[in-house]
């Protein structure tokens, strides 16, 4: 009877003591950081410090920058993770498949592109990058504007006959317009995602396809007028 009792105290001395945590790996602790680093830096812009990150994250300063070099090395990982690795390499081919029609195309890009950019974290950092004047802000913007917004202008003059960019370059003007028709459909994210406008940070398909009915509507028009502003003597 006292083994007995001797064993089922000893039975519970040992599940009393609490399991060791399972040491993580390297690639685990550096995706934990970048996951962290992503969360903090969505809430406190990236003027906040890299010792308030540490403590959150709850590793030491020295133990972070085992993983990355410096803070400018993890916001390069920051927006690799947020930015590059969420980009569908499918949609700047989408905007150029004459297969489809123009006003098609641009449907099922914004209606995929939205999923990716419509949430918190990802509207924040952008905003967050553009005030702070980190690179970050100024890549992500060319890589949209070379990708997307130059071939779009392309699409535009294809769509309505007009003569290619080869024959006449495109012009500031074009480029301007369909910006400001991008930025139009992005900042109802920014108002929604990153100013917590609504919970509802999804835009209506009324609303898109509206938008993209008078952006392709009033296209023909525009594009003469850059044409022959940027031509006039």
């Amino acid at each position: 009877m006292n083994g007995r009792a001797k064993s089922t105290r000893t039975s519970a001395v040992v599940s009393a003591v609490p399991e060791k945590r399972r040491r993580q790996s390297p690639d685990e602790r550096r995706a934990q950081i970048i996951r962290e680093s992503i969360n903090f830096f969505s809430e406190h812009g990236f003027a906040g410090s890299t010792h308030d990150l540490a403590k959150q994250i709850g590793v030491t300063q020295p133990l972070m920058f085992r993983y990355f070099e410096s803070k400018d090395d993890l916001i390069d990982a920051v927006f690799n993770a947020v930015f590059t690795q969420r980009w569908d390499s499918q949609w700047p081919k989408l905007i150029r498949d004459r297969s489809l029609p123009l006003r098609e195309r641009l449907v099922r890009f914004y209606n995929s592109y939205l999923k990716v950019v419509f949430n918190r974290d990802w509207m924040r950092l952008y905003v967050f990058a553009g005030l702070s004047g980190v690179e970050i802000n100024r890549r992500y913007f060319r890589i949209l504007e070379q990708r997307i917004l130059i071939p779009l202008c392309e699409e535009l003059r294809a769509e309505y006959r007009m003569a290619s960019g080869v024959e006449i370059p495109i012009t500031e003007g074009e480029l301007d317009y369909v910006w400001s028709f991008h930025g139009g459909i992005f900042y109802h994210g920014i108002r929604r995602c990153a100013f917590g406008t609504s919970t509802d940070h999804e835009l209506s398909q009324t609303v898109l396809d509206v938008t993209i009915d008078a952006f392709i509507g009033a296209a023909p028009h525009a594009i003469a007028r850059f044409t022959d502003e940027a031509h006039r003597p």
